[in-house]
């Protein structure tokens, strides 16, 4: 039997007693182990990685104790999940509000094309010698006598 810390599904570190023979599963190599928890032994698996060299305990939910890890990793996992969704629910607000400022801008942006087009319609028509018009209609002088 050897003794070795590992790292638990919760976070926290303890004390594994690794026992048998180890057997080799990707990058790890595992060996059957337990810990204690709450003054109860806990059975599972102690994993290494290679590439990181570190030791993982992950617990057999089958095993002897294993629910203690369990109701553990549930509260953990709850948690983890509610600050998720705390996050989503603020950046769906923002992902709205950043829609609605698009919308507004992409009508500005059709007005402003808009009016270029017709600034270039206007050019093109001088360009090719059309006369200028006046922006308001031709008035007679006071002057003048009209017949």
């Amino acid at each position: 039997m050897q003794k070795q810390m590992v790292q638990c599904e919760d976070g926290r570190r303890r004390e594994a007693r690794i026992h048998g023979g180890a057997r080799e599963d990707g990058d790890y190599r595992v060996w059957p182990a337990g810990i204690r928890l709450k003054g109860k032994h806990v059975s599972g698996e102690a994993w290494y990685s290679h590439k990181t060299k570190t030791w993982y305990f992950l617990t057999d939910p089958d095993g002897k104790h294993g629910h203690l890890m369990g109701r553990i990793n549930e509260t953990i996992r709850e948690e983890a999940i509610k600050k998720l969704q705390a996050q989503l629910s603020i950046l769906e607000g923002r992902h709205l509000i950043a829609l609605k400022q698009i919308e507004e801008h992409h009508k500005t942006r059709q007005s402003l094309e808009t009016q270029m087009e017709a600034l270039k319609q206007e050019i093109s028509k001088l360009e090719k010698g059309a006369p200028l018009e006046a922006s308001k209609p031709l008035e007679y002088s006071r002057k003048i006598r009209r017949a």
